[in-house]
């Protein structure tokens, strides 16, 4: 039954068998009051009095966390002292209590549940030195063992309260650390699409204004739409409410591709099943990004099939590569590495039963993507 202790932030340990410690001065001092008439009595009591608290403290602050050797020796030291004053003077009798409670939650479980009730037989034997009567030899052993068994499940109690208390503190941090990656996630694939395509929008107005300020107006234009919808993203991702739609996401892939000069084949099996409609469309997005920001690319295919109880997509480019595979070669020296994007993709596709597959090198990368179509045939 061993002893529990806590180490609160901030660094101060507090002992939580302070019930056991608490009756130190009670029942010694109780001894003290009690003491003998000649004085080399006197000072035995008094030393006895004085290892008997020592050897409970020691019991009791040793045990942490588990039951030690230096416990255990603590509570022979202290069953020996009990014992000793016990049968010089019937005043020690209320201490095997003392012993009884250190044994309870001092020692390993095997060791206390001899104890225990070895301290009960302990105080009644040496109660009986002194003349007592049965009844009262009952009534002594049974405080005894109740004080042990008293002892021993308080601590489980406390010990099982502060279990309780870190797990709801784990279980809090464990949560907050989800809704923190939820967040990063939905912003870096919100956001982070959509600002792209206002950089490669911007670049086309910088291009078009000399020459065709008609269609760079158009441009402009665009960017302040797409600039109204990172906010409206914003506040969705803030409060969690971000769902992309495929067919969305296929159109608006077109449309940014052809923006940034790359010729666009955007393919889509019809109608895609609800359940794989929302990790796909997390995935155009991903990809297309990835196109723009990373490929140099003059030709992209976004085509999405469905077929063995799947409905895949697949984004390839003809650049020079892409963000690094999550557990591949390295992306090109050129281009840095997005690890992110694709590890919160992974994520998205892995909750929904799908992955995902990337083929990053030299002549251009892959993206594949696939989830089960709901009907249990993949």
């Amino acid at each position: 039954m061993p002893a529990t202790q806590v180490t609160r932030p901030d660094g101060h340990v507090v002992q939580r068998h302070g019930a056991v410690l608490v009756w130190v001065p009670v029942i010694l001092g109780g001894v003290l009051l009690d003491l003998p008439a000649r004085a080399p009595a006197v000072v035995a009591d008094l030393a006895l009095v004085a290892a008997g608290a020592v050897a409970c403290v020691v019991a009791v602050l040793a045990s942490w966390p588990r039951a030690t050797r230096r416990s255990s020796v603590a509570v022979a030291v202290l069953a020996g002292v009990v014992a000793t004053g016990s049968l010089a003077w019937s005043a020690w009798t209320p201490a095997w209590l003392l012993v009884a409670m250190s044994a309870a939650v001092a020692l390993p479980t095997p060791a206390a549940l001899v104890a225990v009730p070895a301290s009960a037989l302990a105080s009644a034997w040496t109660l009986s030195r002194s003349g007592a009567t049965r009844d009262e030899l009952l009534a002594q052993a049974f405080v005894v063992l109740l004080a042990g068994v008293a002892a021993a499940a308080f601590s489980r109690l406390v010990s099982t309260a502060e279990e309780l208390r870190r797990t709801r503190e784990e279980l809090a941090e464990a949560a907050v650390a989800r809704e923190r990656e939820r967040f990063s996630r939905d912003l870096h694939d919100t956001l982070g699409h959509t600002l792209s395509v206002m950089v490669v929008k911007a670049a086309v107005v910088r291009r078009l204004v000399g020459t065709d300020p008609v269609a760079a107006a158009e441009h402009a234009a665009d960017i302040e739409e797409v600039g109204r919808q990172a906010m409206a993203q914003l506040r969705d991702t803030v409060e969690g409410t971000v769902v992309p739609r495929l067919p969305d996401e296929l159109r608006q892939a077109r449309t940014s591709l052809a923006a940034a000069g790359i010729r666009a084949t955007v393919r889509s099996v019809q109608p895609v099943p609800p359940v794989a409609a929302a990790p796909l469309a997390w995935a155009v997005r991903e990809g297309v990004t990835n196109v723009l920001r990373h490929s140099g690319a003059s030709e992209c295919l976004v085509d999405v099939t469905h077929d063995a109880g799947r409905v895949r997509l697949t984004v390839a480019d003809d650049g020079v590569g892409g963000p690094a595979a999550l557990d591949g070669p390295a992306a090109d020296a050129g281009h840095p590495v997005r690890r992110g994007g694709l590890e919160g993709l992974r994520d998205r596709l892995a909750a929904a039963g799908g992955g995902l597959d990337v083929a990053p090198g030299t002549d251009g990368f892959t993206l594949t993507a696939w989830v089960p179509d709901g009907t249990g045939s993949a």
